[in-house]
């Protein structure tokens, strides 16, 4: 058994900053590198994050034979070729959301993962948030009866930067790949990762990703779950699940510090939790002790059928990045 878990982080941006500070918070886990696309910006992170090891190229990173696993943190459309590079070299991979580009490369990620017998999992963090965790205890325990509607949003107005990430096609921007995975997540966990039916509509921008999307998806039994994301419009980021017997609402959910229980007739139960990366990093420490290849909690299947979906979604809304 590993007792200590040695990681490296795959960016030197602002994600990975966030989880360089979270991960310090959990017992028997080391920062041991950072890798960025120059060694100036590598440095100038290690040197704020307190990490020994900086380095002006991913590949450096990946071969530095003290790192157990790398967190992955660049954008959308290198997510399958950092995870590969750090797979082949031999090293346990955390990657960002959305797990890539499209179901081929996640297909890709897990293959080879399953052929070196390393640990992969996609960084879907707001699954293993307390609050989060204790509302699907709650339907574990039958509190709201059977589940059989989400609605669910997350959408901000964001600068407008054709250039950058989320307006960007070549860096696979848009709303649907970089928040609408979160509410598609949510519904997965709810009802199963394959809807039955998916129906969606959008409304494509000047660069020609994705401005804001509606998403209805229809699980085998019946259930629903209403989703919309946006980068160019501000909405509450509230998710209602909807049971037979009560309801749970989730504000914020995607980072969710409170739940809160509502049934006829009784008090409302609320939940309260720290939100963070700490969680997911505990997770994959975890996991990686114990030998396991994949997150019983955050499984290569769900997260490959959560890609097929988004990418039925894209055919629906006729949005297609370059080189697919």
């Amino acid at each position: 058994m590993v007792a200590l878990v040695r990681w490296g982080i795959l960016s030197a941006g602002q994600m990975a900053g966030r989880f360089a500070v979270d991960l310090r918070k959990i017992p028997g886990t080391e920062i041991v590198a950072v890798a960025a696309r120059s060694t100036r910006r590598a440095e100038a992170f290690a040197l704020k994050h307190r990490i020994p090891r900086a380095y002006g190229s991913y590949e450096a990173l990946a071969r530095d034979p003290d790192i157990d696993v790398i967190y992955v943190a660049t954008t959308h459309n290198f997510h399958k070729n950092h995870t590969l590079l750090c797979l082949e070299n031999g090293k346990h991979v955390l990657c960002e959301k959305p797990f890539a580009l499209n179901a081929i490369e996640v297909r890709q990620m897990i293959a080879c993962a399953s052929e070196k017998r390393l640990f992969l999992m996609e960084a879907m963090w707001s699954r293993f948030n307390p609050a989060y965790r204790r509302a699907m205890q709650w339907i574990k325990e039958g509190l709201i009866g059977e589940v059989r509607m989400l609605s669910a949003d997350l959408g901000f107005r964001a600068t407008w930067e054709p250039e950058r990430r989320l307006f960007n096609p070549e860096l696979a921007g848009g709303s649907i790949l970089d928040v609408g995975v979160y509410p598609i997540a949510l519904a997965s966990h709810l009802f199963g990762s394959r809807p039955a039916e998916i129906q969606a509509s959008a409304s494509l921008g000047a660069t020609g990703v994705d401005e804001q999307a509606g998403i209805m998806l229809q699980y085998p039994q019946g259930q629903l779950a209403l989703l919309s994301s946006a980068i160019q419009t501000r909405t509450p980021h509230n998710a209602f699940i909807m049971g037979t017997q009560g309801m749970i609402w989730m504000p914020m959910f995607w980072r969710a510090r409170l739940a809160v229980l509502w049934r006829s007739r009784k008090l409302p139960r609320i939940a309260w939790g720290r939100a963070g990366y700490q969680y997911e990093a505990a997770e994959v420490s975890q996991c990686i002790r114990e030998g396991k290849v994949e997150s019983p909690t955050m499984t290569l299947a769900e997260s490959l059928a959560m890609m097929e979906t988004m990418d039925q979604i894209r055919e629906k809304i006729g949005l297609q990045y370059p080189g697919e």
